[in-house]
């Protein structure tokens, strides 16, 4: 495979996980909703889906018709894919770096001060003066969890508002650093750092795939 095909399988997938590891080496806890987290994802992997399965399956009448500009057009086709998946899918939220022993007292402080009537259920917080259910799910190794929806008959609006609150919260939390994060941080650099040293040490190679 030629240098450029790996600096775009590869590259989108390095920074991804210069990301996520630089995320969880905060100091606080980080929030994404759903809609980012799944934009964030798709991004990483949008390099080995182009090399791959869009090289692969591409119709060679359609390159022949619109030459480079069939790529832009697979490009916008994806992420109206992501649009479309973020859609479909219940609103959630994703905090990195943090345990759900850490985030309960959290939720539960800001309800009081906030003077919302809540009660808590085993891993579900129902918030009743606005309509809100939403299910813990504890990801232990990275120290993620997601609050998901647990029904469709609940306000979009309410869900932003709680996010925008939360997230102000989370700022003020200290917590330590993950350490898989270190792992997540120092493979994207080793992943960016091989694909550009394939190029230097073969820059024939990136001329003949280029031309």
């Amino acid at each position: 495979m030629d240098p450029v095909s790996i600096g775009l399988a590869l590259g989108p997938l390095g920074l991804y996980l210069l990301y996520i590891g630089k995320i969880n080496l905060f100091h606080h806890p980080v929030l994404l909703n759903g809609t980012r987290d799944i934009f964030v994802l798709g991004a990483g992997l949008s390099g080995m889906i182009f090399v791959g399965p869009y090289h692969l399956l591409m119709p060679p009448a359609a390159m022949i018709r619109f030459g480079t500009l069939v790529w832009l057009l697979l490009a916008v086709l994806y992420a109206l894919c992501l649009i479309l998946l973020s859609s479909k899918l219940y609103p959630r939220l994703i905090i990195y770096n943090m345990t759900e022993q850490q985030l309960r007292p959290v939720l539960t402080t800001t309800m009081h001060r906030l003077g919302w009537d809540h009660r808590w259920d085993e891993n579900v917080l129902t918030i009743l003066n606005h309509g809100i259910q939403l299910e813990m799910d504890f990801f232990s190794p990275l120290k993620n969890i997601t609050l998901r929806r647990t029904s469709a008959l609940q306000s979009r609006g309410s869900w932003q508002r709680l996010e925008h609150i939360l997230r102000a919260e989370l700022q003020l939390v200290q917590v330590e650093p993950n350490r898989p994060g270190k792992l997540l941080f120092w493979g994207g650099v080793l992943i960016l750092s091989g694909c550009g040293m394939w190029i230097i040490f073969d820059p024939s190679q990136l001329v003949y795939s280029i031309f």
